[in-house]
This record gives structure tokens, sequence and C-alpha cells, in this order.
């Protein structure tokens, strides 16, 4: 039987057709840094920039349509070889060509008209936060959007090269997609979204996915909701198995403003089960899981949370207090109370200084409250001084973890630096801090292990 080949093109034949009105958006920061520290020097460009031009084909037609790319001064394209270096080791892949040339990519292509609109990106076009996501495996993606409605629909193709044109064979279901559907909740004042998913990778391997979110509904304060299911059907050793995962999300808060006082109690419950199973290809996605491991909003979690947070500003104090009480019913049987509570006041000097202290404190568990608080005061001074633009700065830690004073108990850091203009400054850091992946203080070393660097930078937004 001859392959059905269903294809949907938008060809742009002629330019002659259209009105090009092209829109050229170019942002970034730009300049360069000289560091120096104990046992070295660098100095390094800074370049951050993105270019991104958005094209309007604009016609005599009741609609527009629009294209959007990024160009890329510099592409870096490399090619590997398979190689078996001695007979029989293991094959090697060899580094064979690099080809360094500018680049265009293809952001959006869009038809819209008053009613309707048809968009392609390739790459996933979202939809929510487990149906079709920006953490979603996908080459090329389709929408349709009934805008007078707020109805979207979005097939996203996961695999490319799957089409033979004029080839012959048996009809069978495509592989390896994802239908998505979704609909723009606006009832008595109740915002937010429903939607569902499709995902087929093959006849032994699919997902099915239902999820709604609020966003806004009309009571005081502000309340968050997501409800999620899925299913995913896969094969094990020959056996076909699924495995369901939920999760239940909602969060409230409301403030209460009292001339210089704000008290804000709030309320949370997060119960999630089987997300890292069902959506296994999300959650390695995840950003926060690739470059720091935290993969903790995709585990499987039980809590309840509430707390009161208060807030005082009489000008030049400011004080902060934040609480959240934490109730983990993974086993319900011994639940587990955790409390994290921050205290922070400061003092503004003037427009340029400041002082303050703040002081996080964490009790992992309530029931054993002497091995298991930690408590991590941070004091700082920020001083500006008024006739040359030279800026001071001191900060100390004191690290007190799960009951018991650390090895290296306070860290100290100075820093100083100074304002040529609004484009370049030079300064310099001296301290014995040590930093987690989130370049937060999180210990000290000796102080025989003190560090120092020094830098002299110029940097322009454009």
């Amino acid at each position: 039987m001859k392959k059905v080949l269903l294809s949907l093109l938008v060809v742009f034949a002629s330019l002659a057709l259209f009105a090009v009105e092209p829109a050229f958006d170019v942002s970034g920061t730009a300049g360069f840094e000289f560091k120096m520290d104990e046992g070295g020097l660098d100095i390094e460009s800074v370049l951050d920039a993105d270019l991104s031009i958005d094209v309007s084909f604009t016609t005599t037609l009741p609609a527009t349509l629009t294209a959007g790319f990024t160009f890329s001064p510099v592409t870096v394209t490399t090619e590997s070889t398979e190689v078996t270096t001695t007979a029989g080791a293991t094959d090697t892949d060899v580094l064979t060509s690099v080809v360094v040339e500018p680049g265009l990519s293809l952001n959006y292509v869009q038809y819209e008209q008053e009613a309707w609109l048809l968009r392609f990106e390739p790459n996933a076009i979202a939809l929510s936060n487990y149906t079709l996501s920006g953490y979603t495996d996908a080459v090329g993606s389709l929408k349709l959007g009934l805008t007078d409605y707020g109805v979207n629909v979005v097939l996203a193709d996961r695999l490319a090269g799957e089409v033979t044109e004029h080839a012959t064979g048996d009809f069978a279901l495509p592989q390896d997609w994802i239908l998505g559907a979704s609909y723009d909740l606006d009832v008595s004042g109740v915002k937010g979204l429903v939607a569902g998913a499709f995902k087929f990778e093959d006849a032994t391997n699919n997902r099915v996915t239902v999820e709604g979110e609020v966003t806004e509904v009309p009571v005081p304060g502000s309340l968050s909701a997501d409800v999620a299911f899925g299913m995913l059907n896969f094969e094990d050793s020959g056996t076909a198995s699924s495995v369901t995962a939920y999760r239940v999300y909602a969060a409230y808060k409301y403030p209460y403003e009292m001339e210089d006082i704000t008290v804000t109690p709030h309320v949370g419950l997060t119960w999630q089960n089987n997300l890292k199973k069902v959506y296994e290809e999300e959650s390695s996605n995840d950003l926060m899981v690739i470059y720091y491991g935290d993969d903790s909003a995709w585990a499987d979690t039980q809590e309840v949370t509430a707390g009161v947070d208060l807030s005082y500003l009489a000008t030049p104090i400011t004080v902060d207090l934040t609480d959240t009480l934490a109730i983990d019913l993974s086993e319900v049987s011994s639940p587990v109370f955790a409390l994290d509570l921050t205290a922070a006041v400061d003092y503004a000097i003037s427009d340029l200084s400041s002082a303050g202290v703040e002081v996080p404190v964490e009790v992992a568990d309530l029931t054993d409250f002497a091995s298991t608080l930690s408590i991590t005061p941070h004091g700082y001074l920020t001083y500006g001084v008024a006739e040359v633009p030279v800026t001071l700065g001191a900060d100390v830690y004191y690290f007190f973890e799960d009951g018991e004073q650390a090895e290296n108990a306070i860290a100290y850091m100075a820093n100083v630096s100074y304002a040529f203009n609004d484009y370049m400054s030079a300064g310099a850091h001296v301290g014995n801090e040590t930093l987690d992946v989130y370049g937060n203080v999180n210990g000290a070393d000796t102080l025989a292990d003190l560090h120092w660097y020094l830098y002299l930078k110029a940097e322009f937004e454009f």
C-alpha cells in the first residue's frame, strides 16, 4: 500500500507578493574584566548578546504572517567519527571536523487572523507544566489557536527524519509525537486553564496527562493551585505495565496592611507522587537538575505548610520576619515537623550606605530540636563614600549546623570598589568564605586559607 503522506507547508515562494517589514532587536552586555588572585591572572572578554529579527509579511488579506529569527555571529559545528583504536578495543568517538561560521536560526512562523492563528516553532510549544512544557523534547510543533474561544491545540514532533517521500510501505500509526490541547478559563472571576496531552512513542510506550491550573480567584488575597494526573504505559521485560503520577498543589496568602506593619499569613499544600517516573524526560531536562542536582520539584512529597510573615518599615529601619512550619506527611503515623524562620533588620545610614543583620534558623525536626537546629547569623555593612565613588563592604557569617558549631564557624569578607564612571570600575575582595552551587555562602575555610583577588572591568549595555 502506498504510504499516506500528510504534510502542511508554509512556503515563502515569492517575497515580491509581500511588503517585508523587518524589526531588529539587539541587546546585551559587552566589555572586559581583568582579574588577579594569589596564583594567577586573567584578562577576559565579557559578551552576553542577543540578536533577534522579527519579520512581518503584510498583505492585503485580513491576516498577518510573521517570522522570527536569531542570528549568531559565530556558530561552532563539530563532527565526530567512531573509530576502533586497537583490535578488540571499544569504539571511540574522535573529533574529525570543526566548522566556525555565522548562524541563522528560525524561532517561529506565525499566520494570524482575527479569530485564529497557526504557529510553528522548532521545539515544543508549551501548554502547561506537565502536558507540553519547556522541558519537553521536540524537533518541531504546530499550534492552532482559536483566540475567540481561548482554545489551543498543539501537535509536537519528537523525532526528525521519519518520513521518506515517494517510498512504499504498509500503513501504520506514526510514532514519536505529542498531541495536546488547552482551554483558558475565565468564569465568574476564576482564571486559569485546563489542559490535556497524549504522548505516543510507540504502541508499547505512551502517556496521558490531564492538568488544571488556577491563577486568580475572586477572593481577598492571592490563591494559586495546580492539579495534574498522568499515566504512563510501557513495556517491562516483554510485559505491558503502567504507572500513574499525580500532583496537587495549592498556596494562599493574604497581607494585612496596617500603616507601617504588614502581616501576611500563608498556607500551602504539596501532594505529589511518581512524577520522576512518569515525567522522566521532563525532569532530566530541568535546569535545576542538570546544573545543581536539585530534583526536589519532582520528588515524592506530601507536605502541608503554614506561617505568618511580618514586615515593619519605619524609615530608616526595616524589620522582616518570615517563617514557615512544614509538616511532612510521607509517613502518616510519624509526621515530621520542620521550621524555617528568618529575622532581618536593615538600617539605612544614607542613600549610599546601610547596615544590618539577618538570622536564618532551620529546624529539620522539631521533635529532635537540639540535634537538628541550624543557625547562620549574617551581619553586613555597605558604606558609600559621598565625596568619592568608593564603596566599602564587609560581611561576617557564623555557622551553627545540626546542633553543633561548625569546624570553621566564622566566615569573613571585605570588599572595596571604585567607580571610574558608569561603565568602568576596579576593586578587591578578601575573605575565607566558601560557596555552594548556587553562589551562596555556605561555610568557611580556615584563616590560613584566606583568599583574595583584584579586578578591573568595563561593561556597557546595548
